[in-house]
């Protein structure tokens, strides 16, 4: 039986980070036929598309260091142009901090709600938010979470707000103070609000050109593609796949907590208990070419709250970055509703629909194609069980000289600088 002391599951960018810091005597074992992960880029008649929306968003200073060294010169910085659609009117992103363009009437409701929630809390006292739907009408007021926070993040889940808690916002959800809300309600907001107000993008090649700088700085000897693990024992230290089984001292999953426990022989009835209070949205989404240059009034991505539509947010790359798309042409990822079964002919109707409502397109023939793609993994719903059950499974496979890592590895909601410090954080463990 081979060994080795450390075997990565995934290539990914938390896989490739790890190995990358840790070096030495690894394996990483990866399903696909190439890395990437989540991070891979699908070429479609020269479209080219991630998984939905992959931007970089860059705060720490190493991942800042490291991919300038691994691709000097060839990204490029972009400033976003995001925007809420509803109730026929297209308002600056965040909702809650650019409420002026609205109906008059939702406008009111909204600014109303946004001053009376700042006022009780202004009066004192810390209300216990035992959600996210409580949550957000202490911080923004029930009018804005009627017409936006509650419809959008329903469709975001497929579950309601007033079942998840706040643990995911983090610095994902822009907190403007009251201040802030009455100058955007006036239409005088200047501030670009939140972690994403600018990003940084290949210059060609989508996100995936990333992964593959990664990866080569790594040996590709250490590498077994195109390969799924039979099984696992965290106990004895040993991995099968096809007629093989290598033994660790370490091993490194990024696969989704779910999937890691399926394989392990090992895992005692607490852990298969605990993974069963794991719940995640299914990632369900459509890339579409599109005939036209332009789309979306020139926006990156729009968010839609309203239940009329089967998705909750359409993004353009090709916006943001002209090379994803060629020459006249547009690309879009559409992604789809959780709370609703629409069929796949319904959503290629409502989306000619919606493109030919806001002016994008004028006839059918302008959506070159539409590609549906199903992820099992969406958005991690952090609901009363969630932290309690990835604490402890997290903790049981640690004990066992098991690190799982990466946005499902670790069960969170995060960003892919995140994924590449949990690989970095791995390798610095383990030495």
């Amino acid at each position: 039986m081979q060994r080795v002391d450390v075997v990565i599951l995934g290539a990914g960018l938390s896989g490739l980070s790890t190995a990358l810091y840790r070096g030495g005597d690894y394996l990483v074992i990866e399903r696909e036929g190439r890395p990437g992960g989540l991070t891979r880029t699908e070429d479609i008649e020269g479209f080219l598309f991630n998984h939905t929306g992959h931007w970089l968003h860059l705060r720490d200073d190493r991942i800042k260091a490291l991919v300038a060294d691994l691709l000097p010169g060839q990204m490029v910085t972009v400033e976003r142009r995001a925007a809420i659609y509803t109730s026929g009117r297209f308002t600056r992103f965040p909702f809650q901090g650019n409420l002026h363009g609205l109906p008059s009437d939702v406008l009111r409701e909204c600014l109303q709600g946004a001053v009376s929630a700042a006022v009780g809390r202004a009066a004192g006292g810390s209300p216990k938010l035992k959600n996210f739907l409580d949550y957000t009408n202490h911080h923004f007021g029930e009018g804005i979470a009627r017409h936006f926070m509650v419809p959008y993040n329903t469709k975001l889940w497929g579950v309601s707000p007033a079942e998840v808690t706040a643990e995911w916002t983090q610095r994902f959800v822009p907190m403007p103070d009251i201040t802030q809300i009455v100058d955007g309600a006036l239409g005088l907001s200047r501030e670009a609000m939140g972690y994403n107000a600018s990003f940084l993008y290949p210059a060609v090649g989508g996100i995936e050109t990333l992964a593959r700088a990664l990866y080569g700085r790594l040996d590709p000897q250490r590498f077994i593609f195109n390969t799924r693990p039979r099984r696992i024992s965290t106990k004895e230290k040993w991995i099968e796949f096809g007629d093989e089984r290598i033994a660790y001292q370490h091993l490194v999953s990024s696969l989704a907590l779910p999937d890691l426990v399926a394989l392990d022989v090992d895992a005692p009835p607490q852990a298969r208990r605990a993974v069963r209070r794991l719940r995640c949205s299914v990632l369900r989404y459509v890339n579409v070419g599109l005939d036209v240059e332009t789309p979306l009034d020139g926006m990156h991505w729009i968010y839609l709250p309203e239940a009329k539509y089967p998705f909750y947010r359409i993004g353009s790359a090709s916006n943001a970055v002209r090379s994803l798309a060629p020459a006249g042409k547009s690309s879009l990822y559409v992604e789809i509703a959780n709370d609703q079964e629409a069929p796949e002919g319904q959503v290629v109707r409502a989306l000619a629909d919606f493109l030919k409502e806001i002016g994008t397109i004028q006839h059918d023939k302008q959506v070159r194609f539409a590609a549906f793609r199903t992820h099992p993994y969406g958005y991690v719903i952090f609901d009363k069980h969630c932290a309690r059950a990835r604490e402890s499974l997290l903790s049981h496979y640690a004990a066992q000289d098991v690190l799982s890592i990466g946005r499902y590895g670790a069960w969170t909601y995060n960003s892919m600088e995140d994924a590449i410090l949990d690989g970095l954080r791995a390798a610095e463990s383990l030495r």
